[in-house]
C-alpha cells in the first residue's frame, strides 16, 4: 500500500511553514484513489492552515504497478536541470530497500524517470485508454470463443496495441493471431489499438509473437 513521509512546505501565500504528508511510495495495482488524485492533478494540493489557500507542492515518489510492469521514479519539475544528478540520487536513495519493496512483484523493465506530476499522469491516461479499449475488444474475442493471451506491458506502450492478443483456442501461432485480430477488427473498426495489433503482426517475420508475456 501507499507509504507516507512527512515534509515541511512554505505557503507562497502568507509565508507561513507547515508540517505535510506526502506519499513517498504509491502501488497503482492497490491505492486506487491515490492513483485518480494523481490523473485529476490533486496529488500533490494542499490547503495552508493558516491563509487556507492551494498550494501545490512536489516531493520525489516511487510509482509502482507490478500488474502493469510500470516502476517510475517522479521527481518535482524543476529537477530536470540537473536530471542526471537527481537520478542518482534517487538510485542511491532506494538502492537500500529496493529489494523490499520489489520482491516478488514480477517488475522485469527498466525504470522510468519522470519530472513532474504531469508525465506520470499521461502515461496513466494512455494505459486507462489501453485498458478500456482492451476490454471492448476482450468481450468481443469470448464471443467469438476465442482466448486471449496477455501481451507485455512495455511491449503494449511501445507498440500502442491491446493489453491482451486474441487467439483461436488450441492454437498459438502469429497467423492464428493475426487472422483472430483481423476477424474482430472487421466486426469493430473504430478499435485504432487493434488495427495496430493487426499491423504489428503483419510485420512479423516468422510465426512467432514476440510481444505475448509468457
Amino acid at each position: 500500500m501507499a507509504t507516507k513521509g512527512v515534509f515541511r512546505v512554505e505557503c507562497p501565500h502568507c509565508g507561513e511553514s507547515f508540517d505535510a504528508d506526502f506519499w513517498t511510495v504509491v502501488r497503482g495495482d492497490r491505492d486506487h484513489d491515490v492513483k485518480e488524485l494523481i490523473l485529476s492533478g490533486e496529488f500533490d494540493l494542499l490547503v495552508c492552515p493558516k491563509c487556507e489557500e492551494m498550494v501545490q507542492h512536489e516531493e520525489p515518489f516511487l510509482y509502482i504497478d507490478p500488474h502493469r510492469d510500470l516502476l517510475a521514479f517522479v521527481m518535482p519539475e524543476s529537477y530536470e536541470a540537473e536530471k542526471e544528478k537527481w537520478i542518482a540520487r534517487m538510485n542511491a536513495d532506494y538502492e537500500p530497500v529496493k529489494a523490499s519493496l520489489f520482491a516478488g512483484q514480477g517488475l522485469s523493465s527498466a525504470p522510468l524517470y519522470l519530472f513532474g506530476l504531469g508525465q506520470l499522469a499521461s502515461r496513466l491516461e494512455n494505459d486507462r485508454d489501453r485498458e478500456e479499449e482492451t476490454e471492448v475488444m476482450e468481450f468481443m474475442a469470448r464471443e467469438e470463443g476465442l482466448k486471449l493471451l496477455p501481451v507485455n506491458p512495455v511491449a503494449a506502450r511501445e507498440l500502442d496495441i491491446p493489453f491482451t492478443l486474441p487467439m483461436p483456442a488450441g492454437l498459438f501461432s502469429r497467423a492464428a493471431g493475426l487472422k483472430a485480430a483481423e476477424g474482430l477488427y472487421a466486426k469493430n473498426d473504430a478499435l485504432p489499438r487493434l488495427k495496430k495489433l493487426v499491423d504489428a503482426l503483419k510485420a512479423g517475420k516468422d510465426d512467432t509473437i514476440p510481444f505475448v508475456k509468457i
